[in-house]
């Protein structure tokens, strides 16, 4: 057998099956990576091994064995002399790029996560909440208990929302309505980048008290005069008379029931003929490959909800007050789901 028929051999099955076994190793490597803030390390050029454990404050020939095994997967590569360098993947975990991914890497394999992941076969079996079986309470209520876990939540749904942001910013049309509102809209990232690409328009950043008092994108965005901040509970009531009804990635944490809940009280204030649009990972029912599949069982471990299909948001969707348009694709992991208040 000569090299180029070696080089282009089928991998066998049970050695794919092995490495897609083992992913979670990368995940946890690469999570590591994140915490250490290697790419920032790295920032300035190639360093050699001694020099990114010393800065990480950590222990050079474990650094060594993390980076050789993130360089065999194209994360980062090593030049001549044995020093390592960031890659086109690993500047996006360099907390200073502005779509930094550094919070969602870092997260995804924190305690949290892990251990909730780690009991999938009980939702899997039962149906019910891995993380609550496993920590004794809704992911939530742990969270407003425990701010360093929260922080670095926060943290990832910061590094989530700016990419997202640009992309929902650059895909759809917002131009013609005056008011838009963000529901759950965190610290204001969303809302600050549809804000910035539709000047005219101003901005309600709606959430929970303290979520919104700590809100600055608005202010770094240079969009702060125009956006006026409402705090409260969605499962209460959305006192917020907009145009168009922005709500990133909230109704895949709620089961249907919730869900309803919180999309009628959106709709109970929403003007006649007023949009909604939520941005969310659509599921489609074939075996594409796709990121939505994977976060579907990442909501099955960790909270009550899911990820859906077009179908069950359109179910949704006319239980609680809406009409789906259609769904709209961005350049992001994120579809945009549209509906008119019916």
């Amino acid at each position: 057998m000569n090299a180029s028929t070696s080089q282009t051999q089928e991998i066998p099955p049970q050695a794919v099956i092995i490495q897609m076994a083992f992913g979670f190793i990368l995940s946890q490597a690469l999570s590591v990576a994140a915490r250490l803030k290697i790419a920032d390390i790295l920032a300035g050029g190639p360093k050699s091994v001694e020099e990114i454990a010393k800065e990480a404050s950590a222990h050079a020939p474990s650094v060594y064995r993390l980076m050789r095994a993130l360089a065999k997967a194209g994360v980062f590569v090593r030049d001549g002399e044995n020093r390592f360098l960031n890659t086109p993947l690993s500047e996006f975990l360099r907390s200073d790029h502005p779509d930094s991914m550094r919070g969602m890497v870092h997260m995804i394999c924190d305690k949290e996560h892990w251990l909730a992941q780690g009991n999938l076969e009980h939702s899997v079996r039962t149906g019910e909440c891995g993380f609550q079986d496993t920590f004794g309470k809704p992911i939530f209520d742990y969270y407003a208990e425990h701010p360093e876990p929260a922080k670095v939540f926060d943290e990832a749904m910061t590094s989530l929302s700016t990419t997202v942001g640009a992309a929902v910013a650059e895909t759809y049309d917002f131009s013609g309505y005056s008011k838009i509102a963000d529901i759950g809209g965190g610290h204001g990232i969303l809302l600050s980048s549809v804000l910035k690409a539709n000047p005219d328009a101003k901005g309600i950043l709606f959430d929970q008290q303290y979520v919104v008092n700590g809100a600055e994108a608005p202010a770094r965005s240079g969009v702060a005069n125009r956006v006026e901040t409402v705090g409260g509970n969605f499962f209460e009531d959305v006192p917020v008379k907009a145009d168009v009804y922005l709500m990133k990635h909230i109704i895949h944490d709620w089961n249907d029931k919730e869900s309803v809940r919180i999309l009628s009280n959106v709709a109970q204030n929403a003007p006649e003929r007023a949009r909604l649009l939520l941005v969310e990972s659509v599921v489609e029912d074939d075996d594409v490959p796709s990121l939505s599949g994977l976060m579907d069982l990442n909501m099955l471990a960790m909270t009550t909800g899911r990820e859906r299909t077009t179908a069950e948001y359109s179910d949704l969707l006319t239980a609680s007050g809406w009409q789906l348009e259609r769904v709209i694709p961005t350049p992001s992991p994120m579809q945009i789901v549209e509906a008119v208040k019916a």
